[in-house]
């Protein structure tokens, strides 16, 4: 299908963007951290401001961390060097700017809600300290699979409530885990200055698990002349890069994308590519993204199924072999999903949901 049917296929669907904002936390404070994972957090920052938050970002002090002395310095890599202890970093660390954290609390007359995404790069002592301050508890959402960042199971313990995105780690070790999902952000849902082309779009790093299949899509969009925008992280040389990935369509980088800008290309696309990673089977933001910002999505992930705004029309599970199966799917024109769907997955629904704030709708996994 060329680029101007499926833009133009586009514009047929587009509807005004919906209002996502119905709980406004006016003058409501949240105490918020995550790791940096390519700028990630600054849209949920943004996010959270959107929904009126104050915001006490915990990533902004986390980057002005210096050791407090030569000693502090050569201790924490003894322990990293001869002990394989990471822990020692994180504990000097929060030690280091709890001082400046509980500043700024304070000066906001204390916080209303703490946020955790990924809380494993935080020391025992420092949440137990948010914990404290916070007048609704500790929160955590683990945005990856629980056996990726095994810190974190010593520290589950620490939050009041504890959700996952993978379905296989609600049951662990009889812990009580709550279900959630990814999701898509809704600070800026009306993008219609963004010129959407006709290709497709991918970007993720390399793993083993996905290249065949990245491989083969690479030949069929050469063979059928789609455009396409796909990007493999690729951390080795060049030239075993290009032993790996064997399409000239297929572009290895060296570094993360910075998420604002691969949001930005997602937007500008026609199609989302999500070539899942073999060893969870949580859904990734590109499907959320898909839907919220009305996209035609081919993923590999066939839990997706499961999922309340699964369409084939606009979700295509491929298997990574079938080129039948894109032909026809690339045919078929999108179809609207409901109002209720769509503002379910966005960050705000997210957001109520995981800090239990009415309205809401529940997110459930399969």
């Amino acid at each position: 299908m060329s680029k101007s049917n499926i833009a133009g296929r586009l514009k047929d669907f587009r509807q005004p963007a919906i209002n996502h904002n119905d709980q406004i936390m006016a003058n409501k404070t949240i105490l918020f951290g995550m790791p940096k994972v390519s700028g990630l957090y600054k849209l949920i920052d943004k996010n959270l401001r959107h929904c009126g938050f104050n915001v006490i970002n915990l990533v902004e002090y986390a980057d002005e961390f210096s050791y407090p002395s030569l000693t502090d310095y050569l201790y924490v890599k003894f322990r990293k060097l001869f002990y394989r202890d990471n822990y020692a970093k994180k504990q000097l660390m929060w030690q280091t700017l709890q001082p400046q954290i509980a500043a700024a609390i304070e000066a906001c007359g204390g916080v209303d809600h703490a946020l955790f995404i990924s809380g494993d790069i935080y020391s025992r002592e420092f949440l137990q300290f948010v914990r404290g301050k916070s007048r609704n508890g500790l929160v955590n959402y683990q945005f990856d699979g629980l056996h990726r960042f095994p810190a974190i199971y010593s520290l589950m313990d620490e939050f009041n409530r504890f959700y996952v995105f993978d379905p296989n780690d609600l049951e662990y070790r009889g812990k009580h885990l709550f279900p959630a999902t990814n999701f898509y952000f809704d600070y800026d849902l009306n993008h219609n200055d963004i010129e959407v082309g006709g290709g497709c779009y991918f970007l993720g790093v390399h793993n083993p698990s996905r290249v065949d299949v990245i491989n083969r899509f690479g030949r069929y969009a050469l063979k059928k002349g789609l455009q396409t925008d796909i990007s493999v992280i690729w951390k080795g040389s060049k030239a075993s890069g290009r032993h790996t990935y064997l399409g000239e369509n297929i572009q290895l980088i060296n570094k993360h994308i910075d998420f604002e800008e691969n949001l930005k290309k997602a937007k500008q696309s026609a199609i989302l590519l999500d070539f899942t990673v073999g060893d969870h089977c949580g859904l990734s933001f590109r499907c959320f993204e898909a839907l919220g910002y009305r996209k035609k999505l081919i993923t590999t992930n066939a839990e997706i199924k499961k999922y309340d705004f699964y369409h084939p029309d606009n979700i295509l599970v491929w298997d990574g072999k079938n080129e039948d199966l894109i032909d026809e799917f690339l045919k078929v024109p999108y179809c609207e999903m409901p109002f209720e769907i769509r503002k379910k997955y966005g960050f705000t629904n997210w957001l109520n949901y995981i800090l239990q704030v009415e309205p809401y709708q529940q997110l459930e996994l399969p």
